[in-house]
């Protein structure tokens, strides 16, 4: 197979989410061309990613769909986001081999289908990788294991260092205010009080930068306050011009701690180590949208499980979040530590 088409034209986390998937694509078939379907606000994301060579845009034309994916001749495609609607812009192209999830009455217009319901205690990009998975094994390629970091951008991460103003031995602890999905807000106040205590009982020297976007400004700026009312080191992330430039941008955090999983999956994809704030529910979201860093560089905190309690995030054990933060920076990072 030369060319192969990756379909995930809905949100960015989502498409964050497909790059471990991308990756296994990648490394079985690095002669391949690996092209994806996207929707336009994901358009600077896919390119900047290292595992894709040619992007689609998705820009509610299905008839220009077609035709354009027609005229890039497709050995093989994969449906990762699986709708009526793709397959309607799939079918004239006749792309000799479509992996299909087994998901909804439409799976059955695919020949090839195949399962991307992760297991228990799995995060959910797991599903995209089963897909791309049984995709190589169907094909006959050897399926590689996912190896972090995604992105690879170390050569950048001086470049970024200085422009958040690292200096000397400083670690860069960046936090993120506001939240997303299913999870309620983080209080300012408990979340700056954390990274307060944080700051007191680690060994390290830290530095704290406010990371935002639109309305989160606000909130950022009410944090920056109470840092700064408690003489700590803290700076608001100047805006970049684009979402691909703040995520290549992460791969200077030391840590990356936000109750929204977005800002959570970007700091994955560079391995940097992330404290979590989720949903206290029996589905366990903390694992369900762990973000993209190995097991051993995620803390998660949730309040208590119930239909009353798990959304109040001001429920969390702030305290013990702080202490254990604490101490997996002076573990983490204990060469760093001077005498």
């Amino acid at each position: 197979m030369k060319k192969i088409l990756f379909i995930r034209y809905d949100k960015i986390g989502d498409f964050t989410l497909s790059w471990p998937a991308l990756s296994l694509l990648k490394k079985a078939m690095p002669e391949a061309s690996i092209e994806v379907l996207v929707s336009p606000v994901t358009k600077a994301f896919a390119l900047a990613c290292p595992y894709v060579d040619h992007v689609i845009i998705d820009d509610g034309d299905d008839q220009g769909i077609s035709e354009r994916i027609k005229e890039r001749e497709y050995d093989g495609a994969i449906v990762s986001l699986s709708e009526f609607r793709g397959y309607k812009f799939l079918k004239p192209a006749n792309i000799p081999f479509v992996l299909a999830p087994k998901h909804n009455w439409y799976q059955y217009l695919y020949k090839h289908r195949a399962d991307h319901q992760y297991k228990k205690g799995e995060g959910c990009w797991r599903g995209a990788c089963m897909l791309v998975e049984s995709f190589l094994a169907q094909n006959g390629y050897d399926i590689p294991e996912v190896t972090r970091p995604l992105w690879n951008v170390q050569q950048q991460k001086p470049k970024w260092q200085q422009y958040y103003h690292q200096k000397n031995d400083e670690k860069l602890i960046f936090a993120h205010p506001g939240t997303g999905g299913s999870s309620g807000g983080v209080p300012v106040d408990s979340f700056a009080r954390m990274l307060i205590d944080i700051d007191k009982q680690t060994k390290l020297n830290c530095r704290f930068v406010l990371t935002y976007s639109g309305e989160e400004e606000r909130l950022a700026q009410q944090m920056h306050d109470l840092l700064v009312a408690s003489n700590i080191k803290v700076a608001m992330a100047k805006p970049l011009s684009s979402l691909a430039e703040f995520a290549e941008s992460l791969v200077a955090a030391d840590m990356f701690i936000a109750g929204s999983t977005g800002p959570l999956h970007l700091a994955g994809l560079h391995n940097v180590p992330t404290v979590g704030f989720y949903a206290g529910r029996r589905s366990a979201p903390e694992v369900r949208w762990q973000s993209l860093s190995a097991d051993a560089r995620r803390l998660a905190f949730t309040p208590p499980i119930g239909k009353k309690t798990g959304r109040n995030m001001a429920l969390v054990n702030f305290d013990k979040a702080a202490a254990e933060t604490a101490q997996f920076l002076n573990t983490f990072y204990a060469d760093d530590i001077s005498e």
